[in-house]
């Protein structure tokens, strides 16, 4: 029975050195490297036992390399624009180990070597783009604005891929690839602040004076076009109006000459002018007295008492003779003492 439990215990101790000494474990999200006097193993010419579950050697290192994606936060570095205007720039990266071998060669496998590669690399491109460019097209709203995605694309290229002319090695000669780059922030120095919003509000009040200048021009051009159309429209307004004017004047004319030849016309233009002299006879205060055979009775009134002209809403039987109608319109001189004040 002693036997038995020594040989339990021992078949335990065994196999607990074994699985400590001689395999291990590797994560989901890591890829594991052995280091075997100097050489390095990759993952794939390594002896899998189970679901990552290896077997090493007792004198191998495990390098654990972990590839999910690494956060670096650079500080606020003052860069300097086209036209020397500095500005402040903090940017942020997203990075991860894409090449687990020349990851460990480069940097012995230190994620703080990476990000001080990744931060001397990136601080490098962020001065050298934002130099290509002037304050004004990072903080202007109209079209010449910098678009800050393309920029940031641009730098994460170049800090991957190395400079266009090659002359500078890109991150992947490490074993790294950056995924994303973007502008945390982005201000202006405290010490320069102040300069530069009055120069912007300069700039924005020229801008300003300028449309200004031209919507005053241009207004006064629509005007000066809205005049001319106008009095266009009233001077043809006019004639237009002088013809038709004419041509009704023309039609009343024929129309009085037609009418004023007939010979109601002139029985009642002389029914009225005799209307008229007696208007002008009989004033206030006046007594008239006329005797059956007074001229007044012939014309005037007397044609006013007796006998209306045609159309006057009298019977045809009651028309003055011929020889009354044939009277002149004016009447004979009253003979004296025929008008008299009344008492």
């Amino acid at each position: 029975m002693r036997r038995l439990v020594i040989s339990i215990v021992t078949a335990v101790v065994l196999l607990v050195l074994f699985v400590v000494l001689f395999t291990f474990v590797r994560r989901p999200y890591e890829s594991v490297l052995l280091d075997r006097f100097g050489t390095l193993i990759p993952e794939s010419q390594q002896v899998r036992l189970a679901y990552n579950w290896y077997l090493k050697m007792p004198s191998d290192t495990v390098v654990r390399v972990d590839q999910r994606l690494h956060l670096y936060q650079g500080p606020l570095q003052e860069v300097i624009t086209k036209a020397a205007a500095p500005i402040s720039v903090q940017t942020y990266a997203a990075w991860r180990i894409v090449d687990p071998v020349k990851f460990y060669k480069k940097t012995s496998g230190s994620d703080h070597a990476a990000e001080t590669t990744i931060d001397a690399r990136i601080r490098g491109l962020v001065g050298t783009k934002f130099g290509e460019h002037t304050m004004d097209e990072f903080f202007n709203m109209d079209q010449t604005k910098v678009n800050s995605e393309k920029l940031e694309a641009e730098i994460s290229r170049e800090a991957t891929e190395g400079s266009p002319d090659n002359k500078i090695p890109g991150l992947k000669e490490m074993g790294l690839e950056i995924a994303q780059i973007g502008f945390s922030r982005m201000a202006f120095p405290p010490n320069v602040t102040e300069s530069v919003y009055q120069r912007m509000v300069a700039e924005l009040s020229t801008k300003a004076r300028d449309l200004e200048s031209k919507g005053l021009a241009d207004a006064s051009e629509i005007r000066a076009k809205g005049d001319q159309q106008a009095e266009s429209l009233r001077s043809n307004a006019r004639v237009e109006a002088g013809t038709i004017m004419g041509k009704a004047d023309r039609e009343a004319m024929s129309i009085l000459s037609g009418v004023q030849t007939t010979e109601a016309a002139r029985k009642f233009y002389e029914y009225w002018k005799s209307l008229d002299f007696m208007k002008a006879s009989l004033t206030k205060n006046t007594v008239m007295v006329l005797s059956p055979d007074s001229p007044l009775l012939g014309v005037g009134l007397g044609n006013l008492l007796q006998a209306p002209v045609e159309g006057a809403g009298r019977p045809a039987a009651t028309q003055p003779s011929a020889r009354a109608a044939a009277r002149p319109a004016t009447p004979a001189p009253l003979p004296q003492g025929t008008l008299a004040p009344r008492p």
